[in-house]
């Protein structure tokens, strides 16, 4: 555990790690491209952070804001639990079927605990 000092107040956080796996959607491609990485990342960080701090560029161009839809992420069925659910900003971006296929924007999912393993794809 890290302990920070804020306006003289202790705050503790939580490591977590997670792996991200890259696989490229380009069907000019043969096979998928996979670039893996991971980190020890804070927990409540979403996983725009979490792929910023191994510096892993994931697509998003607003910084994180929710606005431009680029940073799609895709969890896997046995993991989406483990996430907050899709809110309204994310229902803007991805269609219902995609959500439902566990396509997520990354600077809105937060993840909850330790140990996950996360395909990140982008969506061309």
């Amino acid at each position: 555990m890290a302990s920070f000092y804020l306006n003289r107040s202790v705050l503790t956080l939580k490591k977590m790690s997670v792996k991200f796996t890259q696989t490229s959607a380009d069907s000019s491609v043969n096979s998928p491209q996979n670039v893996s990485d991971s980190g020890h990342c804070l927990q409540g960080l979403n996983l725009l952070g979490h792929s910023q701090l191994i510096e892993l560029f994931i697509g998003s161009e607003c910084g994180g804001q929710g606005r431009c839809g680029k940073d799609r992420v895709q969890l896997r069925e046995d993991q989406k639990s483990h996430f907050n659910p899709p809110n309204e900003i994310e229902r803007r971006h991805i269609s219902p079927a995609d959500l439902q296929s566990g396509w997520r924007l990354a600077c809105q999912c937060f993840p909850s605990r330790d140990g996950l393993d996360l395909t990140v794809g982008f969506k061309g």
